[in-house]
């Protein structure tokens, strides 16, 4: 490792001061509006329980006493960690929102107009574009602090665009590694897909060991006219970081955004995801699986924004919870005036696999137009005596018929993926954790 790196990695900036310069040749719109949100930040108000946004949320775990900006870190082992996808069509991968091996992608769609790289060289190279569709939805959930902070201190992230009626034959990975005690990372993903076009996107956050540190990640989704768009992101973070995930998608007319997040990690983890269906026609398909155990917090908050007439989402969440975890779901439809024949549904599922464990759940609905088909609902239990007893019957342990009955249970979701690849990494991701609780 060179001198520069270990005399850098023995300096760690406080959490509090001001966020550190940026490239000089990145655009003066992009700088001022960091510099606007560090402001931002500072003054806007720390969340309280008591607000709607926050309501059963243990905010004494939102805390940054001890984190520090992540420094360089030496990344050769994380590379050959990041593996999943048996094929792709692209690779990024960043640790401590730095980039540690060069960006691979498909010569063939490279010459076919596709870009995917880093988001600081795409500032560069590509600003007016990125311009378009950067942090351009409002964090409508309750985090726009914590969005604010995400914006002043966001180092790296990555950027694809796919032309118009470029397809995609494989997805392309994302890998975001956290690696440091109290490190906190910033990871963006601004993911642009044309008219008519469609692709496929795995994103993997992780954490190189088991030390505490803090995410604050965001996720733009924008699916032009007709386009098909699928984004599968796994959240797998030490169990002592803690994560606060932004995302939102739009969608134009005729387009479709599919969108599936798997929750691992963390002590305690929020993830705020808004779907906008802004074009006619428009539809997406949320989907989300956690599996909290121990003591963990998984905070999810959804809204299904219907804006246009024959708009259609669907919402489901499944969890199973194990020892003394808690789950919190608040998901709100909302149709707005003039968006007739809406099709939207809401379901959340939890699996209590404890006597100790909590899920919360707060669907709603808020409908202001005729002519719409709604419902929403959400259910919480044990596994039945009857379901154990039929398996047992046939001579299956009961741990291992607890296990078949909840990895039955959350496959309904990931089943939804609709892509067979992905789909196959985020079971054996699942299977592992399955495997790890029973021992």
């Amino acid at each position: 490792m060179s001198e520069a790196l270990l005399e850098e990695k023995s300096v760690k900036r406080s959490f509090f001061d001001d966020p550190e310069g940026v490239d000089k040749n990145l655009p003066d719109w992009y700088t001022e509006a960091r510099a606007a949100a560090w402001r931002e930040y500072n003054e806007a108000p720390w969340p309280k329980r008591t607000h709607e946004a926050w309501r059963f949320a243990d905010l004494k775990k939102l805390a940054f006493d001890d984190i520090v900006d992540a420094v360089e870190t030496d990344g050769a082992e994380l590379i050959t960690r990041s593996t999943a996808l048996e094929e792709n069509a692209g690779r990024i991968i960043l640790a401590n929102d730095r980039l540690i091996a060069d960006p691979l992608l498909d010569a063939e769609l490279e010459e076919k107009g596709v870009i995917f790289k880093p988001l600081s060289r795409a500032l560069v190279e590509d600003a007016d574009l990125i311009r378009l569709s950067f942090m351009q939805e409002p964090a409508r959930l309750g985090s726009s602090k914590f969005s604010a902070l995400h914006r002043a201190r966001l180092r790296e992230g990555i950027f694809l665009h796919i032309p118009k009626d470029v397809s995609l034959s494989r997805p392309v990975e994302v890998f975001h590694w956290l690696s440091g005690e109290n490190a906190a990372i910033f990871p963006h993903s601004l993911i642009v897909s044309g008219a008519g076009s469609s692709a496929a996107i795995a994103e993997y956050v992780a954490s190189a060991g088991q030390l505490p540190g803090f995410c604050g990640g965001v996720t733009d989704l924008v699916a032009g006219e007709n386009a098909k768009l699928t984004h599968v992101r796994t959240q797998n973070l030490s169990e002592q970081a803690h994560s606060l995930h932004v995302s939102s998608s739009l969608a134009a007319a005729g387009a479709n955004i599919r969108s599936f997040i798997l929750n691992l990690g963390c002590h305690w983890s929020r993830s705020e995801f808004t779907a906008r269906l802004s074009g006619e026609g428009a539809s997406t398909d949320m989907l989300a699986v956690c599996l909290p155990e121990n003591s963990q917090e998984m905070d999810m908050r959804t809204l299904q924004l219907h804006e246009q007439e024959h708009t259609t989402s669907n919402l489901l969440y499944k969890n199973a919870l194990y020892d003394e975890a808690r789950t919190i779901f608040a998901g709100l439809i909302m149709v707005e005036e003039g968006a007739h024949h809406t099709d939207a549904f809401q379901t959340c599922r939890n699996l209590l696999m404890s006597d100790q464990c909590e899920a919360n759940s707060m669907p709603g609905l808020e409908i202001n137009t005729d002519q719409v088909k709604c419902s929403h609902g959400s259910t919480s239990g044990p596994i039945t005596d009857e379901e154990l007893f039929y398996l047992r019957a046939r001579g299956i342990p009961e741990s291992a018929a607890r296990q078949l009955m909840t990895f039955g249970f959350v496959k309904g979701a990931v089943d939804g993926i609709g892509h067979d690849a992905l789909e196959k990494v985020i079971l054996e991701k699942i299977d592992r954790r399955f495997r790890r609780i029973l021992t």
